[in-house]
């Protein structure tokens, strides 16, 4: 078994700097990652093609993390590509298997574990939407990362969020085009939108970036429906069009492609597993995990960094990782309390200028109705096809949480381990039996994280 001061699990902004920092301090630093090459969601697939030409494409934002990525390629630090880890002990063991059919990776040790999963889609369950044809924005762009290929020229783009413009942006800049955006967001606040909007003034370039995009999507011709209700997704082997209504008029776009968003949400199956507290944030929707301002989980020697703790970009993902490493050293006796301090004085600087216009963003674009009150005929568990009405009469039968539902249902047993279907589940007990949906308990996450083989698991056992 391998020893190592720091593990790192994810490779993204978060994950790059908290091992760039704690190796910088002297501590010996592992970083496991799925995916094949460094960089995460936002920098996938940076280094493949001259920045130059994927900034022209895919924004600045995008181009940069070239020098962090170089940092890191030229920094020595161990790095498992196309590793998965699957289990964490007790003991802080964590147990890996490999995604191209080589030899497993020993167990690794670790006295510090920073957690760098980044974020996920939030699901949006719309009538019709496990229909060939329809997939979601964030896969849509990683075909655009790693393979160049844009969707179909009648593709219609359906949610809420900034990733919704930007990817349709994105589009319009290689060349491709995008028939309409279907804007299916929640209702807005205006007296709290305006309230935040002052703070978020602190970051006046972000929201220019905002404004400009809009009109450039504007002069690109492509057409924008806002208001939109009771959408859904029609065709039985493909998908045909989109139907909707519109101030009060059925409206329909023939489509062959349908692309989801509903805004990001915490990668929360390790901190769940782990068994770190949580908490529901009434400001972006989602579970996430309480932390200290170090960025350390209830659990100690467990750091979450970037948006595996919260929703926060990019930027602010990368600070939060040489902030916890700067607790990681101190603890290890690298740094003294006061030398942490002083350095990390004016990363929290950086860090609060970053994250003031993230409240003016989660009250403008509030997730669409549908991710937490699907119509009964809906399709909410896809690995095991339930629907909305199986668990709303699950709930009726006195299931209380995503666990007596998952009982009752299978709901959450699939391979995705209910990350497809947790929050529209707990939303849909909670409407059911008149709760708040925090106090619905949270799904229970369980190791393996991930699927593994049985033969996996047996040869972990033998080492």
């Amino acid at each position: 078994m391998k020893h190592v001061d720091v593990l790192v699990i994810g490779a993204g902004p978060a994950g790059l700097s908290a091992a760039l920092s704690a190796h910088g301090f002297g501590l010996s630093v592992l970083v496991a990652d799925e995916n094949p090459r460094i960089g995460g969601q936002i920098y996938r697939g940076l280094l493949d093609d001259p920045p130059r030409q994927r900034g022209r494409i895919l924004g600045a934002d995008h181009a940069a993390g070239e020098a962090l990525l170089q940092r890191f390629t030229g920094s020595g630090i161990v790095h498992l590509p196309s590793a998965r880890v699957w289990q964490i002990g007790d003991d802080q063991v964590a147990y890996l298997s490999s995604l191209v059919r080589e030899p497993a990776p020993e167990p690794v040790g670790a006295r510090f574990i920073v957690l760098a999963t980044g974020a996920q889609e939030r699901p949006l369950p719309l009538p019709g939407w496990t229909t060939p044809g329809v997939m979601s924005v964030g896969g849509a762009q990683i075909l655009l990362k790693t393979a160049g290929l844009l969707p179909p020229r009648d593709a219609v783009l359906v949610g809420s969020g900034p990733l919704v413009y930007q990817f349709a942006w994105q589009i319009c800049r290689a060349g491709g085009r995008i028939r309409a955006i279907i804007d299916a967001r929640g209702p807005v606040a205006p007296l709290p939108l305006l309230v935040r909007a002052v703070r978020a003034m602190r970051a006046p370039a972000l929201l220019g970036r905002g404004a400009g995009l809009l009109a450039a999507l504007r002069r690109h011709g492509v057409r924008r429906i806002a208001d939109a209700e009771a959408v859904r997704i029609s065709g039985k082997s493909r998908v045909e069009g989109v139907r909707y209504t519109l101030r009060g008029a059925e409206r329909a776009l023939e489509t062959s492609s349908v692309l989801l968003h509903a805004g990001l949400v915490p990668e929360i199956g390790f901190s769940s597993a782990l068994r770190c507290e949580h908490f529901w944030n009434r400001e972006q929707f989602s579970w996430q995990p309480c932390r200290t301002v170090w960025q350390e989980s209830s659990r100690s020697g467990v750091f979450i960094a970037g948006d595996g703790g919260s929703i926060v970009g990019a930027e602010a993902a990368r600070l939060s990782g040489q902030i916890a490493a700067l607790e990681i050293a101190r603890r290890a006796g690298r740094l003294s309390e006061r030398e942490r301090d002083g350095r990390a004085e004016p990363l929290f600087r950086q860090w609060r200028r970053k994250l003031a216009p993230r409240p003016f963003l989660d009250a403008l674009y509030p997730p669409p109705p549908a991710c937490f009150s699907p119509s009964d005929e809906t399709t909410v568990c896809r690995c095991e096809n339930v629907t909305a009405g199986e668990i709303r009469r699950a709930a009726r039968l006195g299931a209380s949480g995503p666990d007596q539902i998952k009982a009752l249902t299978r709901a959450g047993m699939g391979n995705c381990q209910g990350r497809m279907c947790a929050c529209a589940v707990a939303a849909l007990t909670a409407q059911t039996t008149e709760r708040g949906l925090p106090e619905v308990a949270m799904p229970r996450g369980r190791f393996p994280v991930k699927p593994v083989t049985l033969e996996e698991i047996a040869n972990t056992w033998q080492a």
